[in-house]
């Protein structure tokens, strides 16, 4: 007895603890995993729990060597479906760029997770450890030239004086400035703008400056470089143009975006003594060092602007609006429709036509059309105005049903086979004497021609 016991117990113990138990897990998911160097992709760690959470997540950061690693950490709320089973789920992500070619692992990470067991309140921590997967960075392809490689989403580049290009003289110094944004990828990825040497003038590029410009869902970049030119010869010149050629991964197609290329006119200047002081400082002058500030983008909401968002929110109620009113009228018109075509006569003679031939019902289907069949002069009695006709079959077939009904025949009180027939015939001719009536009268306006 006393084994039994301990035996229960022990059974009521394992139950409480299985019962008690949380289940929580994590995926993690690649939106792609093969990619070129410098071309990101999107580590998603998605972590599930049976019941709910009582305190944000705890989770390492993500090394991978031969990458840069963009966390955006800020998780996002979610109910998951996972083999059929509703999960509440807790979602952030990375984004990784990766920059060696080769083949590679993504390492697993810590999380801890604080969620109550089922039919319990009381949160637990649990220590979850991701999936590893393996990834494959591709080397640059073999018609681009590894100095020129740039995988962007989409680039745009520009460029402005300190002065203006017009009364231009020897021993004048311009600066340009150029800027380059990037979209979809980081601004240590944007390449340097080399500047020609030129035979009219000394070229002095400054220090490049760049500025992290990402928004909530991408990285974005800029960089912006600055060159010296010292006037040293008088005629006409043409300032040269910078090109830029990224590569999108999108569509696996090279781009190549220009600024223009300038014509200037440099007029002499007597005092050409001026040139090598300048030269001189130019040379000697550090790289000017300036500071970009970082120009967030607006608030996005599934990756558009905050505006466009609402503006298309409020197109679509609109649009939603009318469906609906039009939807509600349409079914409106259907339903009186269809309630009118259920007390028409073509509805109820179609019922009588299928109305089986041994049965009362077929009677009551008869008249219920008789009654709606509009006609002159017609009888409330469909065998009284057979019989007025002269349509004796309809009239001597109605009259023998009846009696084998109500005068205890005991047949089974079919008609006959050609009743509905008959019927049909006797409807097309009251239709045909109908519209004779309707041609021969006369309008109020006329008189009958009398021979």
């Amino acid at each position: 007895m006393v084994k039994k016991l301990m035996f229960i117990g022990l059974f009521i113990c394992i139950a409480f603890a299985t019962k008690a138990q949380v289940n929580c897990f994590a995926q993690t998911q690649l939106d792609r995993n093969t990619v070129y160097a410098q071309q990101p992709f999107k580590v998603t760690f998605t972590v599930l729990t049976e019941t709910w959470y009582t305190a944000p997540l705890e989770f390492d950061n993500l090394q991978i060597p031969n990458a840069f690693i963009l966390p955006f950490d800020r998780t996002q709320p979610g109910v998951f479906t996972v083999k059929g089973k509703q999960y509440a789920g807790l979602q952030f992500y990375f984004i990784v760029f990766p920059y060696k070619p080769g083949r590679f692992t993504l390492p697993a990470i810590n999380i801890v997770a604080t969620t109550p067991a089922v039919n319990d309140y009381k949160g637990q921590k649990v220590n979850i450890k991701t999936q590893p997967l393996s990834y494959i960075v591709k080397p640059v392809p073999k018609n681009m030239s590894t100095d020129n490689w740039f995988v962007a989403k989409d680039v745009s580049i520009s460029k402005t004086w300190n002065k203006p290009l017009s009364k231009l003289k020897v021993g004048d110094v311009i600066i340009s400035t150029t800027v380059i944004n990037a979209k979809g990828t980081l601004p240590q990825f944007i390449p340097e703008l080399k500047a020609d040497s030129l035979d009219w003038a000394g070229v002095y590029p400054g220090s490049a400056t760049l500025a992290d410009t990402r928004d909530d869902y991408d990285a974005n970049g800029t960089r912006t470089q600055t060159v010296n030119y010292l006037l040293e010869k008088e005629g006409n010149f043409v300032m040269p143009a910078f090109t830029i050629e990224w590569f999108n991964p999108n569509n696996s197609r090279v781009y190549k975006r220009s600024t223009p290329a300038i014509k200037i006119h440099v007029a002499p200047n007597p005092n050409l003594g001026i040139l090598k002081t300048l030269k001189d400082s130019l040379n000697k002058q550090q790289p000017i060092k300036s500071t970009a500030k970082i120009k967030h983008g607006p608030k996005l909401i599934y990756g558009i602007p905050w505006y466009y968002f609402a503006l298309y929110s409020l197109v679509a109620l609109c649009v939603l609006y009318f469906i609906i009113k039009m939807i509600v009228g349409l079914v409106k018109i259907i339903i009186t429709k269809r309630r009118a075509y259920l007390q028409s006569e073509p509805y109820w003679f179609a019922r009588f036509k299928r109305s089986s031939n041994s049965s009362l019902v077929l009677l009551n289907n008869m008249y219920a059309w008789w009654d709606r069949f509009s006609v002159t002069n017609k009888s409330a009695s469909l065998q009284n105005d057979t019989r007025k006709r002269s349509a004796n079959n309809i009239d001597e077939e109605i009259a023998a049903f009846y009696k084998k009904q109500y005068a205890g025949d005991n047949s089974d009180g079919a008609v006959d086979a050609d009743f509905k027939k008959n019927i049909k015939k006797y409807r097309a001719q009251l239709k045909d004497e109908a519209k004779v009536k309707v041609n021969n009268k006369i309008a109020l306006n006329q008189t009958e021609w009398e021979e």
